[in-house]
């Protein structure tokens, strides 16, 4: 009987000291909320932007197609698609600002890199722009290639 009241003791010393250590980190601030933003070594946040970063571009400038932006980039204007057929891949379109594109809509460019851009897949189905560099066409990819600093809304921020 002895080693029985024991065994619940330590039961419940060991309940006891889960509940403290629960209490002390409770205590002192620690928490399960999302860390505060970190700023990298190039002063750019950690988190993703819900704001708009790029303005819209002048109505001037919405043409859909390629423009040749000199030092070897280039802006691409159409409307934004998600392909899941074709290597899963983000591409800008020709097409009807306001209409979904046809799945076989003329592909302007394939942005390769849109894993690392921020809020672009929130514009699906959008009029877009986006600035970047052409790299050579391996011929893998539903459309050219383009490696993206940014996609952007291109009729509203």
């Amino acid at each position: 009987m002895t080693r029985g009241r024991a065994r619940t003791r330590g039961v419940l010393l060991s309940v006891m000291a889960v509940a403290l250590v629960i209490a002390c980190v409770a205590a002192t601030g620690c928490s399960t909320a999302d860390p505060e933003p970190s700023t990298s070594d190039d002063g750019v946040l950690g988190v993703e932007e819900t704001v708009a970063t790029h303005p819209p571009l002048p109505e001037s400038e919405r043409e859909i197609g390629l423009t040749d932006l000199g030092d070897g980039r280039i802006r691409a204007v159409g409307i934004i698609q998600y392909r899941a057929s074709e290597g899963a891949s983000w591409c800008i379109v020709n097409g009807t600002p306001g209409e979904e594109p046809p799945m076989d809509a003329e592909v302007i460019v394939v942005i390769e890199n849109m894993a690392d851009l921020d809020a672009a897949c929130s514009t699906s189905g959008a009029l877009v722009y986006a600035e970047g560099v052409m790299p050579e066409d391996d011929g893998t990819l539903p459309g050219p290639p383009m490696t993206a600093e940014f996609v952007a809304r291109a009729d509203e921020p």
